[in-house]
């Protein structure tokens, strides 16, 4: 078995200045022998293996994960519970065409896996030589080299702002077609995007790449229309008193997330007569969102802007309209 380096977030409670332990996935969203739960982004496994302690001999996983080098390496980690767990290649934004049982607990953690960041190969870090993919499906999409190579000026810039939250979107958009039309640059790695960004911007340069790589791969990979169908198709598979609950990393998905968990425990009124037209469906189990413990985050510094939100779907005769 390979030796997996992999630290999942709120995964180990540390103890608080008050002297208790700080939440975790498997505090909020309390699993209970014999459930069934869903890890939608199955990874390395941590979670998933978490899960399984706690469900017992009757309980099941199903595990889904859009890398196939993830499944390959979290197989032999989960052999010891192999007859409760079954694997899925697939993106969760396939969700609605899966046939997936209903189940009591549906988790997923939208964070990139220790392989994507730790593995050069793949692209994911800026940090050392590799190709500029980017994507977490290998045999899926274009690579994020062919997008700065295909894209206009104004979609870059697009996605710059959008899903980097950069001020400078518009520069960076125009030093990299530039780059490539006027010059005929080659992107075909990492460090050649880095070097051009580092003479773009000089000492700004560490501040900016990394929400440039993450404005790319989230382009690449469609992560937001992915979520999107995730939290519409999502909810449905629960049982009555089933928990969903979900780790994001910045606040594009954060507050996704926020939006329609709120929605789904408020309720809405009928615009004419005031009265209930939609009663809520669920009920908020981390009003403000989990946030890792200061102990965390010395352990795990990956794991710094993570934030867990939760919920769980009420019984018919608990439905209420939220005032």
């Amino acid at each position: 078995m390979e030796k997996l380096h992999h630290l999942p977030v709120l995964h180990h409670a540390f103890m608080l200045p008050s002297g208790e332990g700080s939440p975790t996935v498997y505090s909020i969203l309390d699993p209970h022998p014999g459930d069934t739960v869903i890890d939608l982004t199955l990874g390395l496994g941590g979670h998933a293996a978490g899960f399984l302690e706690r469900v017992g001999v009757t309980g099941k996983l199903i595990g889904i994960d859009a890398d196939a080098e993830n499944i390959r390496l979290t197989e032999s980690r989960l052999e010891p519970w192999k007859h409760q767990t079954h694997i899925i290649h697939a993106n969760f934004r396939d969700l609605a065409s899966l046939d997936l049982p209903p189940a009591d607990i549906l988790f997923a953690d939208l964070g990139l896996s220790s392989p994507h960041v730790d593995d050069p190969a793949r692209g994911f870090t800026f940090r050392e030589d590799g190709p500029l993919d980017l994507r977490f499906d290998r045999t899926q999409g274009n690579t994020a080299a062919k997008l700065l190579e295909d894209a206009s000026e104004r979609l870059l810039s697009t996605i710059f702002r959008e899903y980097g939250e950069l001020r400078e979107h518009r520069r960076i958009a125009s030093a990299i077609v530039r780059a490539i039309h006027r010059d005929g640059r080659d992107f075909s790695t990492n460090t050649s995007l880095r070097s051009l960004i580092e003479k773009t911007f000089g000492y700004r340069a560490p501040q900016l790449l990394p929400q440039i790589f993450q404005a790319l791969r989230i382009a690449v990979n469609d992560e937001l229309g992915a979520l999107a169908s995730l939290l519409e198709h999502g909810p449905s598979l629960l049982k009555p008193g089933g928990r969903m609950g979900i780790i994001s990393y910045h606040s594009l998905e954060d507050r996704m997330v926020k939006q329609k968990f709120r929605a789904l425990s408020t309720g809405t009124k009928d615009e004419w007569t005031g009265g209930i037209a939609t009663p809520a469906s669920f009920k908020l189990l981390t009003k403000k969102g989990v946030s890792p413990s200061s102990g965390e985050v010395a352990r795990n510094p990956r794991s710094r802007s993570a934030k867990f939100r939760a919920m769980t779907k009420l019984k018919i005769q608990e439905t209420r309209y939220k005032k």
